[in-house]
């Protein structure tokens, strides 16, 4: 007579997101077949919901299984003859259109961030020096013409004014006398 054992499997599958999925498939075995005939069961259950996941979660069901086992080790071992022991391929991972493009963005950022030869010191103090100190800005009273009068210098907004009722360029001291 043989004793039963009881026999569970478990599988923790990680779709992503922070998310999972868990399969515990237990059952009574009384001999090795009986055990591998529950774990078929249980690699069956992850195909079945592999099957009917979305286009995102079932490639990760499939992989997750393919790692895991080998078609012939999922069958029951015949008692006469040794089981064959697969040879496993080294798993390289596959890389999808959009896990590359994450990666040439990825690449592209750190690119543009990264200068080719870092800045020197005093390139860095000019830089920051530029961003605090703002070059003064242009003043009205920039002296373009010389008075008639006086040889003085006459702002342009002056010098306008005084054309507009001298017909001539004179400072504003010089306008000022000249008014009767």
């Amino acid at each position: 007579m043989t004793l039963s054992k009881s026999v569970s499997w478990s599988a923790l599958v990680n779709i992503g997101n922070n998310e999972s999925l868990a399969l515990t498939v237990s059952g009574e075995a009384a001999n090795p077949d009986e055990a591998r005939d529950i774990f078929a069961f249980a690699i069956g259950q992850l195909l079945g919901v592999a099957n009917s996941a979305d286009e995102a979660t079932a490639p990760l069901i499939r992989a997750y299984v393919s790692r895991l086992v080998q078609t012939e080790e999922a069958r029951p071992v015949e008692q006469d003859a040794p089981a064959p022991t697969p040879k496993k391929e080294a798993w390289e991972p596959k890389i999808t259109k959009s896990s590359y493009d994450a990666m040439q963005t990825n690449a592209a950022a750190k690119q543009d961030t990264v200068p080719a030869t870092p800045p020197t010191i005093a390139e860095q103090a000019a830089a920051a020096v530029a961003q605090v100190i703002k070059p003064p800005a242009p003043t009205e009273a920039a002296a373009e013409d010389v008075c008639e009068r006086c040889g003085g210098a006459v702002p342009k907004s002056q010098a306008k004014l005084s054309m507009l009722f001298m017909n001539k360029t004179l400072c504003k001291k010089c306008q000022a006398e000249a008014s009767p």
